[in-house]
């Protein structure tokens, strides 16, 4: 689609700019920040530990699209509603928002973000144990390249070793995945890879009755 292609095509355009709370730095873990909170909140239904958070939440991102998916089949938003406790065009707004305000607050103070390299390493775990949970929810018969395909960024995709790193990614191995990729994220750091998951999620999601709901995706991930 043109809008994606638009929004992430770029490294440049992968970086969100925002200054958090009105203007005011954001500090503390990438678990910790606003975002990520109110999308555990929404999503999750809860805010898991600070350990478990990330991963919690990439799995719930997964689950509603494997409920779009079944929503696809059947057509049926009242189910939908049953399962997420909101209709799918609610939904794919609140999977966009929360990702775009993430992104925005992953993102590097030198873009007039909130964060500044002393995150960046905590950040780009955060980022991993999401994109990683979000894949193998959302694709668990995939094999481990195809995975990493569809959810690592394409300043990642193509690095020499990119099977080794898809293999990092399947078993879990973030902390030797993220030594190893760091310098291809440049300055965008975790939002980076944040950005990546929106772009595998707006790609995935259908169209119903002439409902578009990955324009519904873009007006939240436009509007945080």
């Amino acid at each position: 689609m043109v809008v994606s292609a638009l929004i992430f095509g770029a490294i440049a355009v992968a970086v969100r700019s925002g200054d958090g709370d009105d203007g005011e730095e954001i500090s503390g873990p990438a678990e910790q920040l606003p975002a990520v909170v109110s999308a555990a909140q929404e999503l999750v239904g809860s805010v898991p530990p600070e350990p478990t958070i990330a991963d919690e939440l990439g799995r719930a991102y997964g689950e509603t699209m494997l409920g779009f998916d079944e929503f696809a089949e059947s057509g049926d938003d009242l189910a939908f509603a049953e399962q997420f406790d909101r209709l799918p065009d609610a939904q794919a707004r609140v999977l966009g928002r929360s990702l775009g305000e993430m992104q925005s607050q992953l993102s590097p103070t030198e873009v007039d973000g909130a964060r500044g390299a002393d995150d960046r390493a905590g950040d780009v775990m955060f980022g991993l144990q999401l994109s990683r949970a979000v894949i193998q929810t959302m694709e668990p018969d995939a094999t481990a390249r195809q995975q990493a395909l569809a959810i690592l960024p394409f300043s990642v995709q193509d690095l020499t070793g990119f099977d080794e790193i898809a293999d990092m990614l399947a078993g879990g191995d973030l902390q030797a995945l993220a030594a190893r990729i760091d310098e291809s994220l440049s300055d965008a750091g975790a939002a980076e890879l944040v950005s990546s998951v929106a772009n595998a999620i707006s790609q995935r999601l259908p169209a119903v009755d002439d409902v578009d709901y990955a324009a519904e995706f873009f007006s939240g991930y436009d509007a945080s």
